[in-house]
């Protein structure tokens, strides 16, 4: 089974991942003239409304992937603060049962630390 540990570190790898997919993403636009933006009349209007429906859509994606990215990154975070609350409460159980014998139960009624 993974560890929290591990299991934050792979949300942190994900979230780098989509952080480097948003910044590709944005870089992928070959500009109006691959969509025939310079050609005359209504070719060309309807190039330079295509390459504006694309630049707009790769933009959207782009941002969604570093948002994406981000919440990884805050879930990664949590889960690190999660694990760390753990053991905190591991350390502390451990504490109280070092000074227990194991071999016999409590006094009836009695605290047993």
């Amino acid at each position: 089974m993974e560890s929290l540990a591990e299991l934050a570190a792979r949300l942190d790898r994900a979230a780098s991942t989509m952080g480097q997919a948003g910044t590709t993403l944005a870089g992928l636009d070959p500009g109006s003239p691959a969509f025939g933006a310079a050609a005359p009349g209504r070719l060309g209007a309807t190039g330079r409304a295509l390459h504006a429906l694309f630049a707009g859509a790769i933009s959207a994606r782009a941002r969604e992937a570093a948002a994406a990215g981000a919440r990884l990154a805050d879930t990664a975070l949590a889960l690190r603060w999660a694990a760390a609350g753990y053991l905190d409460v591991d350390d502390a159980v451990h504490g109280r049962m070092s000074g227990l014998d194991r071999h016999s139960p409590p006094a009836a009624g009695g605290d047993p630390t």
